[in-house]
């Protein structure tokens, strides 16, 4: 709806056009299957697609109605995809988002998650000894190694819902990489957290790589922000043992 358009198409009654204003309408239709999404990952049906040239400068408004009544929708505007450097990082959150408006509730959305964690906590814990000597810096890294890993967990199980209601497609590559990075970053965490060392050995070089593996993380969207939060803390933290 906007200014110099001419009237295409039966406007539905829900849909209030402004004073003045043409519309045209726009039929779309469901293809059989989803379109898969490799970066968040999830699947969504494309039901139409518009290109063209608006006949003057204005304010134009865009409406979504469903004659079979209300559903989640999203609608772009627009050729190129760009983010600020705040919305890159807080695309972890607008995964759960996003699976909240496919209709996915949330305890399925953190099982992953909830699982790798779960698994981690019940392996420390039959190492009562061994953890008893943990100071703060190695917890943090424990924790960061587990939350990259069950992000890794959680890119490959929503990948794999995602591919059961959608039609195969080369950005699968693209969830891949990202679930194999948070899992190699988790790997890469754990093996320094846990590693038995004597008291204060190497502890600035590890500290150096908390802080890349913090900012890798962040980069990567590994960890759910939360990984790479207690990455960066083990960076700070000292890790000498107290005597």
């Amino acid at each position: 709806m906007g200014p110099g358009l001419s009237d295409e198409g039966e406007v539905p009654k829900t849909v209030e056009v402004p004073e003045g204003y043409g519309a045209r309408i726009f039929s779309g239709k469901r293809p059989i299957n989803a379109t898969y999404e490799g970066f968040t990952p999830s699947a969504f049906y494309s039901l139409v697609r518009v290109d063209f040239q608006v006949p003057e400068s204005g304010t134009y408004y865009a409406a979504v109605s469903s004659v079979e009544g209300g559903g989640n929708y999203g609608i772009v505007l627009g050729y190129r995809e760009s983010f600020s450097l705040i919305e890159w990082l807080l695309i972890p959150l607008n995964q759960i988002r996003t699976y909240r408006w496919e209709g996915q509730s949330l305890p399925f959305i953190i099982f992953p998650l909830g699982v790798t964690l779960g698994a981690g906590i019940l392996a420390i814990s039959h190492k009562k000894e061994a953890a008893a000597g943990f100071n703060p810096a190695r917890w943090a890294g424990t924790f960061a190694g587990l939350f990259f890993l069950g992000t890794g967990l959680s890119f490959t199980s929503q990948m794999l819902f995602s591919l059961s209601r959608s039609s195969y497609s080369h950005e699968v590559i693209i969830t891949v990489f990202l679930a194999l990075a948070s899992i190699g970053l988790g790997i890469i965490a754990l093996t320094l957290s846990l590693k038995d060392e004597r008291y204060g050995v190497k502890s600035i070089r590890k500290q150096f790589y908390f802080l890349i593996l913090g900012l890798a993380g962040l980069l990567l969207w590994a960890g759910w922000l939360i990984g790479p939060i207690l990455a960066l803390e083990a960076a700070v933290l000292p890790w000498r043992r107290k005597g």
